[in-house]
């Protein structure tokens, strides 16, 4: 099991660092070609001046939104929509890949 739980987390820890990267260039390129898909601005926002833009939570479930939806086809860039394709394999992968360590982890602890 420590092998599984290693191998698991391994693997989940690059799905997350090459998903995250996917979808902030994704909300760079969508930003930049539609820019009033991604602005969002919700009642807290003000507790993430400073930051930048895909850090609130509001932008984070929009652009997350906008990968799931449809209107990827009609983006322009077919960099944005090969970064959005990436994004709809590795979420599921890496939240699944996570679950399995988790799991690991508990069936190998005494």
């Amino acid at each position: 099991m420590d092998f599984v739980f290693a191998v698991a987390f391994l693997l989940g820890f690059f799905a997350t660092a090459i998903y995250l990267y996917s979808l902030y260039r994704f909300y760079a390129l969508v930003k930049l070609e539609r820019p009033d898909w991604v602005e969002r601005k919700g009642s807290l926002s003000f507790f993430y001046t400073g930051m930048p833009r895909i850090a609130d939570p509001n932008v984070g479930m929009a652009v997350l939104g906008l990968v799931f939806s449809s209107r990827i086809d009609q983006l322009q860039s077919l960099t944005a929509v090969s970064y959005a394709r990436r994004i709809r394999v590795l979420l599921p992968m890496g939240l699944a890949l996570f679950a399995v360590a988790l799991a690991a982890a508990f069936i190998g602890a005494p």
